[in-house]
């Protein structure tokens, strides 16, 4: 693990840019709330926040949320697409047109709320790190709340199927949070491909063979919401797109 000492941003000389993408469907009763918790975060911390939200086909309301607290932030960016494609194609649709230097992703609950975001900033910043992904099987992360039986279940099988086919070290692709530099995404944006609950393991492949340095940070959750991830619909789905990244990398897809 990395030592590090956060630095109050209050204490930097310039104003930070960040983007951070939220892909959301049906996520109406949360994306209010979200929005208006990373926009204190940004003002507390003196950063100047792009939000990037990609409206995978909701039809509950969702985009309207929206469009009122662009009214308050008009750094809100907002894409509402009329069908559903995929949490990955969204993401990626997001990172394709963020701007700042530093670039986040995360789930329409903030199921880890601000302070992880804070603590990838700063290890983007003054560390050798391109990519952090949050971890939730650190032994150190400990606290906080813990997922429904079955999903942990569902984590725990889909992690070891994934080491079959894909060899790299990372246990906990799925945790709802990850940082970038923006030269990062620039990379290896363009090689990815799948557009559902797999797009995380392209992505860290991806970035692993672009000679990226990559960093786990412990993380606890916070805030248990409702997951757009159904075991007996996407699994098979899943599996499948897993089994293709691994076909992609024996071809050498992602050099």
């Amino acid at each position: 693990m990395i030592a590090y000492t956060i630095i109050p941003f209050h204490l930097l000389k310039s104003m930070q840019k960040i983007s951070i993408v939220i892909p959301v469907y049906r996520d109406s009763l949360v994306i209010g709330k979200t929005i208006d918790t990373l926009f204190d975060f940004a003002n507390r911390e003196n950063l100047d926040l792009e939000l990037i939200v990609v409206n995978d086909g909701g039809n509950d309301g969702g985009a309207d949320v929206v469009r009122k607290k662009i009214r308050v932030h008009p750094s809100i960016r907002l894409i509402d697409r009329k069908i559903n494609r995929g949490k990955g194609f969204s993401i990626r649709e997001g990172l394709r047109i963020a701007q700042r230097d530093y670039i986040f992703y995360t789930d329409a609950d903030l199921p880890y709320l601000t302070e992880p975001i804070r603590q990838m900033l700063d290890l983007l910043m003054h560390k050798n790190i391109d990519l952090i992904l949050a971890n939730r099987e650190l032994s150190h992360a400990i606290e906080g709340e813990r997922p429904p039986l079955a999903r942990r279940i569902t984590h725990w099988v889909y992690s070891r199927f994934v080491k079959l086919f894909i060899p790299f070290e990372f246990n906990d692709t799925l945790a709802g949070l990850k940082g970038m530099k923006k030269r990062v995404a620039e990379r290896i944006v363009p090689k990815l491909t799948i557009d559902r609950f797999s797009f995380d393991i392209e992505l860290l492949l991806a970035a692993k063979l672009a000679k990226f340095n990559t960093h786990e940070l412990p993380v606890s959750l916070k805030n248990v919401g409702k997951s757009n991830l159904n075991i007996l619909r996407d699994a098979p789905q899943m599996s499948k797109d897993v089994i293709a990244i691994a076909i992609r990398h024996y071809r050498g897809c992602y050099k």
